[in-house]
Protein backbone atom coordinates (compact mmCIF):
# COMPACT_ATOMS: atom_id res chain seq x y z
CA UNK A 1 0.00 0.00 0.00
CA UNK A 2 0.98 3.21 -0.61
CA UNK A 3 0.86 6.05 1.60
CA UNK A 4 0.16 9.66 0.59
CA UNK A 5 2.65 11.88 -0.45
CA UNK A 6 5.57 9.11 -1.07
CA UNK A 7 7.80 9.97 -3.91
CA UNK A 8 10.37 7.78 -2.07
CA UNK A 9 8.08 4.81 -2.68
CA UNK A 10 8.13 5.31 -6.67
CA UNK A 11 11.92 6.11 -6.69
CA UNK A 12 12.62 2.73 -4.57
CA UNK A 13 10.89 0.77 -7.04
CA UNK A 14 11.92 2.01 -10.36
CA UNK A 15 15.67 2.29 -9.11
CA UNK A 16 18.02 -0.80 -11.03
CA UNK A 17 19.50 -3.46 -8.99
CA UNK A 18 22.88 -3.24 -7.79
CA UNK A 19 25.42 -3.32 -10.16
CA UNK A 20 22.82 -2.52 -13.37
CA UNK A 21 21.77 0.48 -14.93
CA UNK A 22 18.59 1.12 -16.82
CA UNK A 23 18.47 0.22 -20.39
CA UNK A 24 14.94 0.60 -21.22
CA UNK A 25 11.88 1.24 -19.87
CA UNK A 26 7.89 2.09 -21.04
CA UNK A 27 4.96 3.27 -18.70
CA UNK A 28 1.68 3.95 -19.26
CA UNK A 29 -0.53 5.94 -17.06
CA UNK A 30 -4.12 8.08 -17.24
CA UNK A 31 -2.94 11.11 -16.46
CA UNK A 32 0.79 12.97 -15.95
CA UNK A 33 2.16 15.91 -15.06
CA UNK A 34 5.48 17.15 -15.43
CA UNK A 35 6.48 17.53 -12.31
CA UNK A 36 5.75 13.81 -11.69
CA UNK A 37 7.70 12.86 -14.99
CA UNK A 38 10.54 14.37 -13.70
CA UNK A 39 10.75 11.57 -10.77
CA UNK A 40 11.02 8.61 -12.96
CA UNK A 41 14.70 9.52 -14.52
CA UNK A 42 15.91 10.24 -10.67
CA UNK A 43 15.09 6.95 -10.35
CA UNK A 44 17.64 5.79 -12.70
CA UNK A 45 20.31 8.38 -11.76
CA UNK A 46 23.32 8.05 -9.30
CA UNK A 47 21.95 7.73 -6.10
CA UNK A 48 23.33 11.06 -4.85
CA UNK A 49 21.15 12.76 -7.52
CA UNK A 50 18.02 10.35 -6.60
CA UNK A 51 16.84 12.71 -3.54
CA UNK A 52 17.48 15.92 -4.39
CA UNK A 53 15.62 18.94 -5.98
CA UNK A 54 18.49 21.13 -7.40
CA UNK A 55 17.31 22.02 -11.12
CA UNK A 56 20.97 20.79 -12.23
CA UNK A 57 20.92 17.62 -11.66
CA UNK A 58 16.81 17.04 -12.45
CA UNK A 59 18.29 17.98 -15.32
CA UNK A 60 20.79 15.65 -15.70
CA UNK A 61 19.37 12.81 -14.75
CA UNK A 62 16.37 13.64 -17.16
CA UNK A 63 19.19 14.29 -20.37
CA UNK A 64 20.71 10.54 -19.19
CA UNK A 65 17.92 8.94 -18.99
CA UNK A 66 14.98 10.61 -21.23
CA UNK A 67 16.19 8.67 -24.31
CA UNK A 68 15.43 5.40 -22.56
CA UNK A 69 11.94 6.16 -21.34
CA UNK A 70 8.66 6.16 -23.22
CA UNK A 71 5.60 7.10 -21.18
CA UNK A 72 2.04 6.81 -22.40
CA UNK A 73 -0.79 8.69 -21.08
CA UNK A 74 -4.23 9.76 -22.27
CA UNK A 75 -4.80 12.12 -24.10
CA UNK A 76 -6.09 15.73 -22.99
CA UNK A 77 -4.95 13.63 -19.39
CA UNK A 78 -1.41 16.07 -19.26
CA UNK A 79 -2.05 18.70 -16.26
CA UNK A 80 -1.20 22.53 -17.21
CA UNK A 81 1.49 23.39 -14.46
CA UNK A 82 1.23 26.61 -12.36
CA UNK A 83 4.64 27.43 -13.96
CA UNK A 84 6.01 25.69 -16.62
CA UNK A 85 10.13 25.09 -16.43
CA UNK A 86 12.17 25.52 -19.41
CA UNK A 87 13.60 21.73 -18.31
CA UNK A 88 10.19 20.21 -19.57
CA UNK A 89 11.81 20.61 -23.15
CA UNK A 90 13.70 17.23 -22.61
CA UNK A 91 10.44 15.47 -21.68
CA UNK A 92 8.99 16.24 -25.45
CA UNK A 93 10.34 13.05 -26.64
CA UNK A 94 9.63 10.99 -23.52
CA UNK A 95 5.81 11.66 -23.35
CA UNK A 96 3.24 10.42 -25.54
CA UNK A 97 -0.30 11.31 -25.75
CA UNK A 98 -2.88 8.04 -26.78
CA UNK A 99 -6.32 8.23 -28.43
CA UNK A 100 -8.73 6.83 -26.65
CA UNK A 101 -10.00 3.21 -27.36
CA UNK A 102 -13.46 4.72 -28.54
CA UNK A 103 -15.52 7.93 -27.32
CA UNK A 104 -16.61 7.49 -23.83
CA UNK A 105 -13.89 5.71 -22.34
CA UNK A 106 -10.44 5.78 -21.67
CA UNK A 107 -6.76 4.46 -21.19
CA UNK A 108 -6.50 3.56 -18.19
CA UNK A 109 -3.45 1.21 -17.19
CA UNK A 110 -0.73 2.36 -14.92
CA UNK A 111 2.26 -0.13 -15.64
CA UNK A 112 6.01 -0.07 -15.65
CA UNK A 113 7.53 -2.57 -17.66
CA UNK A 114 11.56 -2.19 -17.42
CA UNK A 115 14.98 -3.83 -18.74
CA UNK A 116 17.99 -3.40 -16.46
CA UNK A 117 21.49 -4.37 -17.66
CA UNK A 118 24.93 -4.77 -16.10
CA UNK A 119 27.29 -2.74 -17.89
CA UNK A 120 29.81 -5.07 -18.00
CA UNK A 121 28.61 -8.54 -18.40
CA UNK A 122 25.51 -7.63 -19.92
CA UNK A 123 23.75 -9.49 -17.69
CA UNK A 124 19.79 -8.41 -18.20
CA UNK A 125 16.67 -8.25 -15.62
CA UNK A 126 13.27 -7.03 -15.62
CA UNK A 127 10.63 -5.61 -13.50
CA UNK A 128 7.21 -4.86 -14.07
CA UNK A 129 5.59 -2.63 -11.29
CA UNK A 130 1.63 -2.49 -11.57
CA UNK A 131 0.22 0.50 -9.96
CA UNK A 132 -3.35 2.09 -9.18
CA UNK A 133 -1.39 5.86 -9.09
CA UNK A 134 -1.15 7.64 -11.92
CA UNK A 135 2.20 9.74 -12.42
CA UNK A 136 1.17 12.66 -11.10
CA UNK A 137 1.80 13.74 -7.19
CA UNK A 138 -1.59 12.83 -6.00
CA UNK A 139 -1.74 12.43 -2.40
CA UNK A 140 -4.13 9.65 -2.09
CA UNK A 141 -3.55 5.89 -0.78
CA UNK A 142 -2.43 3.60 -3.67
CA UNK A 143 -1.18 -0.16 -4.13
CA UNK A 144 1.72 -1.37 -6.20
CA UNK A 145 2.86 -4.32 -7.29
CA UNK A 146 6.15 -5.14 -7.88
CA UNK A 147 7.61 -8.42 -9.93
CA UNK A 148 11.25 -9.05 -10.63
CA UNK A 149 12.49 -11.86 -13.50
CA UNK A 150 15.10 -13.20 -15.66
CA UNK A 151 14.12 -13.90 -19.25
CA UNK A 152 14.33 -17.51 -20.02
CA UNK A 153 14.73 -19.14 -23.45
CA UNK A 154 10.81 -20.33 -24.24
CA UNK A 155 7.62 -18.12 -24.54
CA UNK A 156 5.20 -18.16 -21.50
CA UNK A 157 1.64 -18.22 -22.12
CA UNK A 158 0.78 -16.52 -19.11
CA UNK A 159 2.62 -13.20 -19.79
CA UNK A 160 1.06 -12.58 -23.40
CA UNK A 161 -1.82 -10.13 -21.74
CA UNK A 162 1.70 -7.72 -20.78
CA UNK A 163 3.40 -8.63 -24.51
CA UNK A 164 0.43 -7.10 -25.48
CA UNK A 165 -0.28 -4.12 -24.29
CA UNK A 166 3.33 -3.39 -24.79
CA UNK A 167 3.26 -4.16 -28.11
CA UNK A 168 0.15 -2.06 -29.27
CA UNK A 169 1.31 1.58 -27.48
CA UNK A 170 3.37 2.20 -30.31
CA UNK A 171 -0.36 2.30 -32.48
CA UNK A 172 -2.37 3.86 -29.70
CA UNK A 173 -0.57 7.27 -30.37
CA UNK A 174 -1.67 10.43 -30.94
CA UNK A 175 2.16 11.32 -33.17
CA UNK A 176 3.27 8.47 -34.66
CA UNK A 177 6.89 7.61 -32.59
CA UNK A 178 10.51 7.74 -34.02
CA UNK A 179 11.27 4.19 -36.00
CA UNK A 180 13.70 3.35 -33.35
CA UNK A 181 11.51 4.50 -30.34
CA UNK A 182 9.31 2.25 -32.04
CA UNK A 183 11.92 -0.87 -32.21
CA UNK A 184 13.03 -0.53 -28.90
CA UNK A 185 9.37 -1.23 -27.35
CA UNK A 186 8.68 -4.41 -29.81
CA UNK A 187 11.90 -5.53 -27.98
CA UNK A 188 11.04 -5.30 -24.80
CA UNK A 189 6.94 -6.66 -25.81
CA UNK A 190 9.45 -9.60 -26.93
CA UNK A 191 11.29 -9.69 -23.74
CA UNK A 192 7.96 -9.50 -22.24
CA UNK A 193 7.13 -12.87 -23.66
CA UNK A 194 9.79 -14.70 -22.40
CA UNK A 195 10.25 -13.26 -18.42
CA UNK A 196 10.05 -15.44 -15.46
CA UNK A 197 8.62 -13.85 -12.45
CA UNK A 198 9.56 -14.46 -8.58
CA UNK A 199 6.27 -15.05 -7.16
CA UNK A 200 6.38 -12.83 -4.28
CA UNK A 201 6.01 -14.53 -0.37
CA UNK A 202 2.82 -16.12 0.79
CA UNK A 203 1.53 -15.97 -3.01
CA UNK A 204 1.50 -19.55 -5.11
CA UNK A 205 0.17 -17.76 -8.39
CA UNK A 206 0.28 -14.69 -10.05
CA UNK A 207 -1.85 -14.07 -13.40
CA UNK A 208 -2.30 -10.97 -15.52
CA UNK A 209 -5.25 -9.86 -17.45
CA UNK A 210 -5.21 -6.82 -19.67
CA UNK A 211 -9.29 -5.63 -20.92
CA UNK A 212 -9.24 -3.75 -23.83
CA UNK A 213 -11.25 -3.99 -27.21
CA UNK A 214 -14.47 -4.57 -28.21
CA UNK A 215 -15.40 -7.76 -25.84
CA UNK A 216 -12.96 -7.61 -23.07
CA UNK A 217 -11.94 -11.01 -21.49
CA UNK A 218 -13.32 -10.13 -18.24
CA UNK A 219 -10.99 -11.56 -15.06
CA UNK A 220 -12.86 -14.46 -13.34
CA UNK A 221 -14.20 -12.63 -10.12
CA UNK A 222 -16.76 -15.17 -9.06
CA UNK A 223 -16.04 -16.61 -5.06
CA UNK A 224 -18.62 -16.23 -2.34
CA UNK A 225 -16.84 -13.54 -0.17
CA UNK A 226 -15.36 -10.54 -1.48
CA UNK A 227 -13.94 -7.29 -0.29
CA UNK A 228 -14.07 -4.43 -3.66
CA UNK A 229 -11.73 -0.88 -2.97
CA UNK A 230 -12.40 1.37 -5.07
CA UNK A 231 -12.65 5.37 -5.20
CA UNK A 232 -15.62 5.10 -8.37
CA UNK A 233 -18.43 2.76 -8.26
CA UNK A 234 -21.35 1.86 -10.94
CA UNK A 235 -24.25 -0.33 -10.39
CA UNK A 236 -22.63 -2.94 -13.28
CA UNK A 237 -19.77 -2.74 -11.86
CA UNK A 238 -20.37 -4.12 -8.33
CA UNK A 239 -22.32 -6.45 -10.27
CA UNK A 240 -19.70 -7.42 -12.31
CA UNK A 241 -16.70 -7.77 -9.70
CA UNK A 242 -18.66 -8.92 -6.74
CA UNK A 243 -20.92 -11.34 -8.23
CA UNK A 244 -21.77 -12.91 -4.19
CA UNK A 245 -24.00 -12.10 -1.75
CA UNK A 246 -21.64 -11.43 0.91
CA UNK A 247 -19.58 -7.60 -0.33
CA UNK A 248 -17.58 -5.41 1.57
CA UNK A 249 -16.83 -2.03 -0.38
CA UNK A 250 -14.64 0.38 0.63
CA UNK A 251 -14.88 3.70 -1.70
CA UNK A 252 -15.67 7.59 -0.81
CA UNK A 253 -18.85 8.89 0.11
CA UNK A 254 -20.38 10.18 -3.35
CA UNK A 255 -19.67 6.95 -5.32
CA UNK A 256 -21.92 5.25 -2.30
CA UNK A 257 -24.38 8.10 -2.84
CA UNK A 258 -24.99 7.88 -6.51
CA UNK A 259 -25.32 3.98 -6.33
CA UNK A 260 -29.37 2.48 -6.73
CA UNK A 261 -30.74 1.98 -3.31
CA UNK A 262 -30.92 -1.66 -4.76
CA UNK A 263 -27.77 -2.33 -4.97
CA UNK A 264 -26.46 -0.07 -1.77
CA UNK A 265 -28.69 -2.36 0.20
CA UNK A 266 -27.23 -5.65 -1.39
CA UNK A 267 -23.89 -4.30 0.66
CA UNK A 268 -22.64 -5.72 3.67
CA UNK A 269 -20.95 -2.72 4.76
CA UNK A 270 -20.17 0.21 3.08
CA UNK A 271 -16.96 1.72 4.62
CA UNK A 272 -15.04 4.38 3.37
CA UNK A 273 -11.21 5.56 4.14
CA UNK A 274 -11.40 8.57 6.43
CA UNK A 275 -8.38 10.61 5.35
CA UNK A 276 -7.22 14.30 4.97
CA UNK A 277 -8.46 15.78 1.69
CA UNK A 278 -5.80 16.42 -1.49
CA UNK A 279 -5.37 19.90 -2.25
CA UNK A 280 -8.16 21.68 -4.33
CA UNK A 281 -6.72 21.90 -8.12
CA UNK A 282 -5.52 18.45 -8.50
CA UNK A 283 -5.88 16.56 -11.32
CA UNK A 284 -8.59 13.52 -10.19
CA UNK A 285 -9.15 10.15 -11.99
CA UNK A 286 -12.68 10.73 -12.89
CA UNK A 287 -11.44 13.32 -15.05
CA UNK A 288 -9.19 15.60 -16.95
CA UNK A 289 -6.65 17.93 -15.14
CA UNK A 290 -8.43 21.07 -13.23
CA UNK A 291 -7.49 24.52 -14.16
CA UNK A 292 -6.32 25.81 -11.30
CA UNK A 293 -8.13 29.39 -12.06
CA UNK A 294 -11.61 27.52 -12.06
CA UNK A 295 -10.88 24.75 -9.43
CA UNK A 296 -13.55 23.32 -7.58
CA UNK A 297 -13.72 21.25 -4.51
CA UNK A 298 -11.78 17.85 -5.16
CA UNK A 299 -13.66 14.78 -5.96
CA UNK A 300 -11.60 12.37 -3.88
CA UNK A 301 -12.29 14.84 -0.38
CA UNK A 302 -11.10 11.56 1.53
CA UNK A 303 -7.86 10.27 -0.60
CA UNK A 304 -8.89 6.79 -1.67
CA UNK A 305 -7.53 5.64 -5.20
CA UNK A 306 -6.67 2.27 -4.54
CA UNK A 307 -8.35 -0.54 -6.21
CA UNK A 308 -8.49 -3.55 -4.82
CA UNK A 309 -10.93 -7.26 -5.99
CA UNK A 310 -10.40 -10.06 -3.30
CA UNK A 311 -12.39 -12.67 -4.25
CA UNK A 312 -12.80 -15.62 -1.62
CA UNK A 313 -13.18 -19.33 -3.61
CA UNK A 314 -13.06 -22.11 -0.76
CA UNK A 315 -9.68 -22.07 0.94
CA UNK A 316 -8.12 -19.96 -1.60
CA UNK A 317 -8.12 -16.09 -2.17
CA UNK A 318 -7.73 -14.57 -5.70
CA UNK A 319 -6.63 -10.62 -5.44
CA UNK A 320 -6.51 -8.41 -8.05
CA UNK A 321 -4.76 -5.16 -8.39
CA UNK A 322 -4.29 -2.71 -10.93
CA UNK A 323 -6.48 0.01 -12.54
CA UNK A 324 -9.92 -0.73 -12.94
CA UNK A 325 -12.03 0.77 -10.96
CA UNK A 326 -15.52 -0.91 -9.89
CA UNK A 327 -17.49 0.53 -12.91
CA UNK A 328 -19.35 -0.49 -15.85
CA UNK A 329 -16.86 1.60 -17.99
CA UNK A 330 -13.95 -0.48 -16.47
CA UNK A 331 -14.86 -3.47 -18.06
CA UNK A 332 -17.30 -2.49 -20.88
CA UNK A 333 -14.62 -0.18 -23.56
CA UNK A 334 -11.53 1.26 -21.46
CA UNK A 335 -7.93 0.32 -21.77
CA UNK A 336 -7.13 -1.45 -17.91
CA UNK A 337 -4.54 -3.83 -16.76
CA UNK A 338 -4.99 -5.87 -13.86
CA UNK A 339 -2.85 -8.32 -12.00
CA UNK A 340 -4.48 -11.27 -9.81
CA UNK A 341 -2.65 -12.79 -6.95
CA UNK A 342 -3.51 -16.05 -5.77
CA UNK A 343 -2.74 -17.37 -2.19
CA UNK A 344 -4.62 -18.67 0.65
CA UNK A 345 -7.70 -17.58 2.45
CA UNK A 346 -5.40 -17.11 5.46
CA UNK A 347 -2.90 -14.89 4.16
CA UNK A 348 -4.72 -12.96 2.01
CA UNK A 349 -8.52 -13.14 2.33
CA UNK A 350 -11.15 -10.36 3.06
CA UNK A 351 -10.73 -10.26 7.12
CA UNK A 352 -6.54 -10.36 7.16
CA UNK A 353 -7.24 -7.37 4.84
CA UNK A 354 -9.72 -5.33 6.78
CA UNK A 355 -8.53 -6.48 10.65
CA UNK A 356 -4.23 -5.11 9.19
CA UNK A 357 -3.52 -1.47 8.88
CA UNK A 358 -5.99 -0.73 6.90
CA UNK A 359 -8.73 -1.13 9.86
CA UNK A 360 -7.89 2.20 11.84
CA UNK A 361 -8.84 4.34 8.82
CA UNK A 362 -12.12 3.00 8.01
CA UNK A 363 -15.44 3.65 8.80
CA UNK A 364 -19.16 2.83 8.79
CA UNK A 365 -21.16 4.83 6.32
CA UNK A 366 -24.53 4.57 6.12
CA UNK A 367 -25.54 6.21 3.18
CA UNK A 368 -28.71 4.00 0.99
CA UNK A 369 -27.44 5.76 -2.62
CA UNK A 370 -30.20 7.55 -4.59
CA UNK A 371 -28.72 10.84 -4.91
CA UNK A 372 -29.26 12.46 -8.15
CA UNK A 373 -26.66 13.20 -9.81
CA UNK A 374 -24.83 17.08 -9.78
CA UNK A 375 -25.78 19.51 -12.79
CA UNK A 376 -21.37 20.59 -12.34
CA UNK A 377 -20.50 17.25 -12.51
CA UNK A 378 -22.78 17.02 -16.13
CA UNK A 379 -20.91 20.09 -16.77
CA UNK A 380 -17.60 19.00 -16.35
CA UNK A 381 -18.07 15.28 -17.92
CA UNK A 382 -18.52 17.34 -21.51
CA UNK A 383 -15.87 19.88 -20.72
CA UNK A 384 -13.79 16.42 -20.65
CA UNK A 385 -15.01 14.73 -23.21
CA UNK A 386 -14.48 17.41 -25.73
CA UNK A 387 -11.04 18.16 -24.05
CA UNK A 388 -9.90 14.85 -24.92
CA UNK A 389 -11.45 14.63 -28.62
CA UNK A 390 -9.31 18.33 -28.74
CA UNK A 391 -5.96 16.91 -27.38
CA UNK A 392 -6.48 13.67 -29.84
CA UNK A 393 -6.36 15.84 -33.29
CA UNK A 394 -3.05 16.78 -34.64
CA UNK A 395 -1.51 20.37 -33.58
CA UNK A 396 1.12 21.77 -35.31
CA UNK A 397 3.51 24.89 -35.12
CA UNK A 398 5.08 26.74 -38.19
CA UNK A 399 8.39 27.90 -36.34
CA UNK A 400 9.91 30.75 -38.76
CA UNK A 401 12.71 33.48 -37.68
CA UNK A 402 11.28 36.54 -35.96
CA UNK A 403 14.48 39.02 -36.04
CA UNK A 404 16.49 37.61 -33.11
CA UNK A 405 13.35 35.38 -32.02
CA UNK A 406 11.06 33.20 -33.45
CA UNK A 407 7.44 33.25 -34.57
CA UNK A 408 5.14 30.43 -34.01
CA UNK A 409 1.89 29.76 -35.68
CA UNK A 410 -0.53 27.52 -34.76
CA UNK A 411 -3.06 24.92 -36.48
CA UNK A 412 -4.35 21.83 -36.32
CA UNK A 413 -5.19 18.72 -39.01
CA UNK A 414 -8.66 19.18 -38.66
CA UNK A 415 -10.71 21.41 -37.48
CA UNK A 416 -11.89 22.29 -34.22
CA UNK A 417 -15.38 20.69 -32.93
CA UNK A 418 -16.64 22.75 -29.59
CA UNK A 419 -20.36 22.61 -27.90
CA UNK A 420 -22.94 24.95 -28.02
CA UNK A 421 -21.07 27.74 -25.52
CA UNK A 422 -18.23 26.55 -24.77
CA UNK A 423 -15.32 28.53 -25.10
CA UNK A 424 -11.89 27.48 -25.55
CA UNK A 425 -8.47 29.21 -26.15
CA UNK A 426 -4.44 27.88 -26.66
CA UNK A 427 -1.63 29.35 -25.56
CA UNK A 428 2.34 27.95 -25.87
CA UNK A 429 3.29 26.78 -22.41
CA UNK A 430 6.27 28.94 -21.98
CA UNK A 431 4.19 32.27 -22.49
CA UNK A 432 1.48 31.65 -20.01
CA UNK A 433 -1.21 34.61 -20.84
CA UNK A 434 -0.63 35.07 -24.25
CA UNK A 435 -3.52 33.02 -25.57
CA UNK A 436 -5.30 32.69 -28.81
CA UNK A 437 -9.19 32.02 -29.54
CA UNK A 438 -10.11 28.35 -30.49
CA UNK A 439 -12.80 29.13 -32.98
CA UNK A 440 -15.53 26.00 -34.18
CA UNK A 441 -15.05 25.24 -37.76
CA UNK A 442 -10.90 27.01 -37.67
CA UNK A 443 -7.89 25.16 -38.13
CA UNK A 444 -5.74 28.00 -37.56
CA UNK A 445 -5.26 29.68 -34.25
CA UNK A 446 -3.02 32.55 -34.52
CA UNK A 447 0.74 33.15 -34.03
CA UNK A 448 2.91 33.89 -31.39
CA UNK A 449 6.07 36.17 -31.94
CA UNK A 450 8.71 37.43 -30.50
CA UNK A 451 9.95 34.10 -29.01
CA UNK A 452 13.15 33.57 -27.53
CA UNK A 453 14.97 30.23 -28.49
CA UNK A 454 14.71 29.05 -25.17
CA UNK A 455 11.12 29.69 -24.93
CA UNK A 456 10.15 27.55 -28.21
CA UNK A 457 8.47 24.44 -27.27
CA UNK A 458 5.86 22.05 -28.77
CA UNK A 459 3.88 22.06 -25.64
CA UNK A 460 0.53 24.07 -25.67
CA UNK A 461 -1.83 24.54 -22.91
CA UNK A 462 -5.68 24.32 -24.26
CA UNK A 463 -7.99 25.64 -21.87
CA UNK A 464 -11.99 25.12 -22.14
CA UNK A 465 -14.73 26.48 -20.54
CA UNK A 466 -18.49 26.13 -20.13
CA UNK A 467 -21.36 27.84 -17.14
CA UNK A 468 -17.91 29.07 -15.05
CA UNK A 469 -16.41 25.45 -14.94
CA UNK A 470 -12.78 24.82 -16.82
CA UNK A 471 -10.77 22.28 -17.34
CA UNK A 472 -7.33 22.66 -18.82
CA UNK A 473 -4.60 20.03 -20.82
CA UNK A 474 -1.25 20.02 -22.60
CA UNK A 475 -0.67 19.21 -26.05
CA UNK A 476 2.20 18.12 -27.92
CA UNK A 477 1.84 19.68 -31.47
CA UNK A 478 4.99 18.76 -34.10
CA UNK A 479 6.89 21.63 -35.19
CA UNK A 480 7.59 22.11 -38.85
CA UNK A 481 11.20 23.08 -37.67
CA UNK A 482 13.33 22.32 -34.77
CA UNK A 483 15.52 25.60 -34.38
CA UNK A 484 19.61 24.60 -34.43
CA UNK A 485 20.78 24.56 -30.89
CA UNK A 486 17.41 24.59 -28.98
CA UNK A 487 17.94 22.13 -26.39
CA UNK A 488 21.67 23.18 -26.19
CA UNK A 489 20.39 26.86 -25.69
CA UNK A 490 18.03 25.75 -22.68
CA UNK A 491 20.67 23.62 -21.13
CA UNK A 492 22.95 27.10 -21.30
CA UNK A 493 19.81 28.83 -19.62
CA UNK A 494 20.22 26.81 -16.49
CA UNK A 495 23.84 26.99 -16.46
CA UNK A 496 23.79 30.99 -15.70
CA UNK A 497 26.49 31.11 -13.05
CA UNK A 498 30.13 30.00 -12.98
CA UNK A 499 29.46 28.25 -10.11
CA UNK A 500 26.72 26.48 -11.42
CA UNK A 501 28.84 25.69 -14.72
CA UNK A 502 31.12 23.64 -12.21
CA UNK A 503 28.14 21.62 -10.78
CA UNK A 504 26.68 20.77 -14.03
CA UNK A 505 30.72 19.35 -15.11
CA UNK A 506 30.80 17.57 -11.61
CA UNK A 507 27.68 16.19 -12.50
CA UNK A 508 28.26 15.70 -16.37
CA UNK A 509 31.81 14.01 -15.09
CA UNK A 510 29.64 11.53 -12.75
CA UNK A 511 31.71 12.92 -9.70
CA UNK A 512 30.60 11.93 -6.11
CA UNK A 513 28.58 14.78 -4.57
CA UNK A 514 27.57 16.26 -7.31
CA UNK A 515 30.23 19.41 -7.11
CA UNK A 516 33.82 19.74 -6.70
CA UNK A 517 35.48 20.12 -3.34
CA UNK A 518 36.38 24.08 -2.68
CA UNK A 519 33.40 25.09 -4.89
CA UNK A 520 32.94 28.38 -3.04
CA UNK A 521 36.82 29.04 -4.01
CA UNK A 522 36.47 27.92 -7.75
CA UNK A 523 34.40 30.85 -8.02
CA UNK A 524 35.51 33.35 -5.58
CA UNK A 525 38.79 32.61 -4.30
CA UNK A 526 41.77 34.98 -4.24
CA UNK A 527 43.85 32.26 -6.16
CA UNK A 528 41.53 32.77 -9.03
CA UNK A 529 38.76 30.98 -10.02
CA UNK A 530 40.63 28.58 -12.47
CA UNK A 531 42.99 27.95 -10.04
CA UNK A 532 41.16 26.83 -7.62
CA UNK A 533 38.55 24.78 -10.16
CA UNK A 534 41.78 22.48 -11.28
CA UNK A 535 43.35 21.93 -7.52
CA UNK A 536 40.27 21.27 -5.92
CA UNK A 537 38.18 18.19 -6.63
CA UNK A 538 39.75 16.22 -9.26
CA UNK A 539 37.45 17.88 -12.07
CA UNK A 540 40.32 18.53 -14.74
CA UNK A 541 41.64 14.89 -14.02
CA UNK A 542 38.13 13.66 -14.72
CA UNK A 543 37.76 15.96 -17.67
CA UNK A 544 41.23 14.28 -19.15
CA UNK A 545 39.99 10.93 -18.25
CA UNK A 546 36.82 11.52 -20.19
CA UNK A 547 38.50 13.06 -23.00
CA UNK A 548 40.49 9.21 -23.39
CA UNK A 549 37.41 6.91 -21.94
CA UNK A 550 34.12 8.89 -22.88
CA UNK A 551 34.38 10.56 -25.59
CA UNK A 552 30.15 11.08 -25.97
CA UNK A 553 30.18 13.26 -22.87
CA UNK A 554 33.07 15.41 -24.23
CA UNK A 555 30.92 16.02 -27.08
CA UNK A 556 27.70 16.79 -24.77
CA UNK A 557 29.93 19.49 -22.76
CA UNK A 558 31.43 21.06 -25.56
CA UNK A 559 27.65 21.79 -27.19
CA UNK A 560 27.50 23.37 -23.73
CA UNK A 561 30.68 25.07 -24.03
CA UNK A 562 29.92 26.69 -27.29
CA UNK A 563 26.37 27.70 -26.73
CA UNK A 564 27.46 29.62 -24.19
CA UNK A 565 30.51 31.09 -25.46
CA UNK A 566 27.64 32.22 -28.42
CA UNK A 567 27.18 35.66 -26.19
CA UNK A 568 28.54 37.66 -23.66
CA UNK A 569 26.89 37.07 -21.33
CA UNK A 570 27.11 33.31 -22.22
CA UNK A 571 30.80 33.56 -21.66
CA UNK A 572 30.97 35.38 -18.59
CA UNK A 573 29.80 31.95 -16.85
CA UNK A 574 32.86 30.35 -18.09
CA UNK A 575 35.44 29.99 -15.55
CA UNK A 576 38.39 32.39 -15.90
CA UNK A 577 40.53 30.46 -17.88
CA UNK A 578 38.16 27.67 -18.91
CA UNK A 579 37.98 28.39 -22.34
CA UNK A 580 42.03 28.40 -23.44
CA UNK A 581 41.74 25.11 -21.46
CA UNK A 582 38.77 23.63 -23.44
CA UNK A 583 40.23 24.43 -27.20
CA UNK A 584 43.36 21.92 -26.13
CA UNK A 585 40.79 19.64 -24.47
CA UNK A 586 38.96 19.83 -27.86
CA UNK A 587 42.13 19.39 -30.21
CA UNK A 588 43.06 16.59 -28.73
CA UNK A 589 39.46 15.09 -28.43
CA UNK A 590 39.51 15.35 -32.94
CA UNK A 591 43.07 13.85 -32.90
CA UNK A 592 41.85 11.24 -30.82
CA UNK A 593 38.35 10.40 -32.68
CA UNK A 594 40.28 10.90 -35.98
CA UNK A 595 43.30 8.26 -35.12
CA UNK A 596 42.71 4.97 -36.71
CA UNK A 597 41.74 1.83 -34.57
Amino acid sequence: MLSPDERAVLLDALRPPPGQTLDAAVATTFTVDFAAALVPPLAFARHDLARTDDPLAVLQAVREAGDRIDVFHQAGQLAVPLRASRLVAYLETMLHAVERPAPGNLFHPKVWFLRYQDPDTGEQSFRLLCLTRNLTQDRSWDVVVRLDGVRQGRPIAGNRPLADLVRSLPGRAVTPLPADRVARIDRLADDARHVDWQVPPDVDEVLFHLIAGRRPAVPDFSGRRHLVVSPFLTDDGIATVAPSKAITVVSRPESFDALTPATAALLDRRILVSMPAPDAGEATEGGAATDDATASVPMAPFGLHAKIVIAERGHRAHVFLGSANATGAAFTGNVEFVVEVVGSRARLGVETMLSGDLARYLEEYPGAGGAEPDPEDNVRRRLENVLRSLAEIPWKLQVTPDGDAWCLAISTGLPIRLDDGMRATVELLTHPGVARPLLAGATHHGAVDGVLLADVTPFLAVRLELSGIGVATVVRAVMDVDPPNRLDTVLSSQVDTPEKFLRFLALLLGLDGGAPVGLGEAVDGAAGPFGAFGAGGGVLEAVLRALADSPRVVADLDRLVQGLARTERGRAVLPEGFAALWQTVMAAHEQLTQAPA
